[in-house]
């Protein structure tokens, strides 16, 4: 348990603040004294916040750097989704995201699995760590179906964290799906770990992650298809991401690229198409006055969600509502993103507005 006077600090120093709604909780709001950011305490319970794992940029020299020789590692496949972490309070399973604000989405998602459900009530002072991807309120939305949610990582009351194999063990009894395995590997075994990343590039998948067997290190690595991807997905938002978001991916792309001997032209023309297409396909929309805009689909039960989800995005966009339909007792619900900042600016320079830079 966290001490009550370093609770009271971060309170009084705006590093936390009170939630209410369905639980009344204190949150972290950025990380204080140790005290990862996301953090949770509600009932007596510290909910710890998941630290966010060094990414390296060069397979061979980050494995010697941050993990060293001798090492089991556990390899296993980094999924793009969003982070949620699960627990049990007071017999209730909720679900809180990446910086500890209470998900209705994934609650009721988490109480809807039978096999979740069964671990909490067997465990009722583990927590859950995972990713979701689908149709979710966050992620690219798939055609008619749902959401999924993978377990990548679980840890006691304690913060402290369940070696890889136990984990594995646990999930497999109670039926519950983790992230792919992809292996283990000796922390030196660089021609192994290199076909895996060759083979996930291909297969176009995000990239791994490699834990220490007993779950006390961690690093991730990323394909440049990945990376690639991402800034086509994005592109045509430029002025509603961050530009670090287009500098980190070309520069783990080009360390990819060199590390792996892959072809520089080839590359280069991937590079080059994932800028122009998604921003050309934003400039031509601004053009005819159509706003910048993305859309995602979920399917739920309880309509406070859509409340929730409506009431939590609209600080930073414009969140429209497209269709509701009804499906089997829930709700099918498509809505809009409408990114402003791009939407008006994009405009703005089609209509001739001139900047002095």
């Amino acid at each position: 348990m966290l001490k009550v006077e370093l609770v009271s600090e971060a309170l009084k120093r705006g590093k936390a603040d009170r939630q209410k709604g369905d639980l009344d909780y204190i949150r972290f709001r950025e990380e204080f004294r140790g005290v990862v950011r996301g953090t949770v305490i509600v009932k007596n319970r510290v909910i710890y916040g998941y630290p966010h794992i060094k990414r390296v940029y060069s397979l061979e020299a980050g494995l010697k750097r941050n993990i060293g020789p001798g090492q089991t590692l556990f390899a296993e496949e980094k999924i793009d989704g969003f982070n949620v972490r699960m627990a049990s309070i007071n017999g209730d399973v909720y679900a809180f995201s990446r910086g500890g604000f209470l998900d209705l989405f994934v609650t009721e998602k988490a109480r809807e699995s039978a096999p979740i459900v069964k671990f909490f009530d067997d465990y009722p002072g583990h927590v859950l760590c995972g990713e979701m991807i689908g149709n979710t309120p966050y992620t690219k939305p798939t055609e008619g179906g749902d959401s999924k949610l993978f377990i990548f990582d679980m840890y006691h009351d304690d913060g402290i964290y369940i070696p890889c194999e136990e984990r594995y063990a646990i999930l497999k009894r109670y039926g519950i799906e983790g992230v792919p395995a992809l292996g283990a590997f000796q922390s030196d075994d660089f021609k192994g770990l290199k076909k895996v990343m060759l083979s996930l590039n291909k297969s176009r998948k995000e990239g791994m992650v490699l834990k220490t067997a007993d779950r006390s290190d961690a690093v991730k690595y990323v394909t440049p298809w990945s990376d690639i991807d991402d800034i086509s997905g994005n592109s045509g938002l430029i002025f509603d991401m961050p530009m670090g978001f287009y500098h980190q991916r070309v520069l783990r792309s080009a360390f990819f690229i060199e590390d792996f001997g892959l072809d520089r032209d080839t590359h280069a023309k991937m590079l080059g198409r994932a800028f122009y297409d998604g921003l050309s396909k934003a400039i031509e929309k601004a053009r005819n006055g159509v706003e910048i805009y993305e859309e995602f689909e979920m399917l739920i039960k309880d309509q406070r969600i859509w409340d929730d989800i409506h009431r939590h995005m609209s600080k930073d966009v414009k969140v429209e509502l497209v269709w509701k339909k009804a499906e089997k007792g829930k709700t099918r619900i498509r809505f809009r993103k409408v990114y402003k900042r791009t939407s008006r600016n994009l405009a703005a320079f089609a209509r001739g507005k001139g900047v002095t830079d």
